[in-house]
Order: C-alpha cells, then structure tokens, then sequence
C-alpha cells in the first residue's frame, strides 16, 4: 500500500478475495479473480478521485455492486 502512496487506505481484503474467487468458480476462468479484484479498485478509485464518496464508502459500494452481480442467475 505504500508504494502505491496508499497509506491509511484499508481496502477489505477478506471480502476482495471471496468475490474474486467467486467469480472465477462461476466463469472456470482464473483470470476472471484479477479482473474482479481491478474491477473493484476501479470503480472505487473513481468515485472518490472525483470526490463522490471518501474511500471506505466507495470500497464498500463497489464490493456490494460486484456482490449483486455474482447474485445474478446466468441467462
């Protein structure tokens, strides 16, 4: 986290890894636990760079948005 200049940010790690996991079952692809685990920073980093949430709040907003989409039945 610090070379990263990302002191004081506490990213939950133990959820991150479930959801990544998860969504490499689902797919059989190993890739996809990455993706997720980008995904989620992603959309957490957007929200806060552009002053829409703090980073807690963004963190935990975009693990329950990817939580919601592994929730989906598969067409």
């Amino acid at each position: 986290m610090t070379a990263l200049e990302l002191d004081g940010v506490h990213p939950d790690f133990a959820r991150l890894e479930r959801l990544a996991r998860s969504a490499a079952a689902m797919s059989g692809n190993d890739g996809d636990a990455a993706a997720t685990a980008f995904i989620a920073g992603y959309a957490a980093g957007l929200a806060e760079g552009s002053g829409q949430a703090g980073f807690d709040r963004a963190h935990r907003a975009s693990l329950r948005g990817i939580e919601r989409l592994l929730d989906r039945p598969t067409p």
